[in-house]
């Protein structure tokens, strides 16, 4: 089985790329052993999950380190805690296709960039740019409320804003110095723009052109 999709190049050129289901299993493997090396399991766990049928990956990515957690859509008031957790989810196609991510609806991140529903925002899907890592990086990140990741002009939870600007500004975020999160022996992912649209730079997650 092959999978197609249109994207614009830098020259603003409509083209087409074909991958095959072996282009894919290749790309999730690559990003998969990618992901596993870049943190520091002491910080961040990664979990293999039974992928359901529709499914090609599914991760369960554990931060520990402090952070805050929300109960519900009404609720509005930060909770400490010293771990959360969230699933990641990448389909056949990948990494034409997007990812999904998301956390448990009745404790899912404190943050601008998560719905009241659990969903993560993980900003525009981005053909050659976007992929497991990058995706998995910004939540990573998020998790201990680094202001590099949140764009504050396009809120998923805008009851967060104030009391995300107010940590920030006051230096309680992030609770952990970034760097902690990572590998000793790996550096950290491109930081993303504060533009929120995409990495300054990134290495292509697909296996091939076409």
């Amino acid at each position: 089985m092959s999978y197609t999709t249109s994207y614009k190049d830098e020259n603003g050129c409509t083209k087409d790329v074909t991958i095959s289901d072996s282009d894919c299993v290749m790309a999730l493997s690559n990003d998969y052993r990618e992901l596993i090396r870049t943190y520091d399991p002491r910080r961040v766990s990664i979990t293999r999950i039974q992928a359901a049928e529709g499914e090609a990956l599914h991760l369960k990515v554990t931060v520990h380190a402090p952070t805050h957690y929300l109960t519900g859509p009404h609720d509005h008031t930060p909770k400490p805690a010293q771990s959360m957790s969230f699933d990641i989810i990448a389909y056949p196609g990948y990494p034409l296709k997007a990812v999904r991510a998301y956390y448990d609806p009745a404790r899912y991140l404190a943050s601008p960039n998560v719905f009241r529903s659990g969903a993560a925002c993980i900003d525009e899907w981005r053909i050659f740019t976007s992929s497991l890592l990058t995706v998995c990086d910004k939540l990573v990140r998020d998790i201990i409320h680094d202001p590099n990741v949140t764009l504050y002009s396009s809120m998923a939870n805008a009851y967060m804003e104030d009391w995300h600007r107010k940590g920030a500004a006051a230096k309680r975020f992030p609770t952990i110095p970034t760097k902690l999160l990572y590998a000793p022996d790996a550096p950290p992912l491109p930081r993303r723009s504060s533009t929120g649209s995409k990495p300054v730079s990134a290495t292509p997650p697909l296996p091939g052109g076409r």
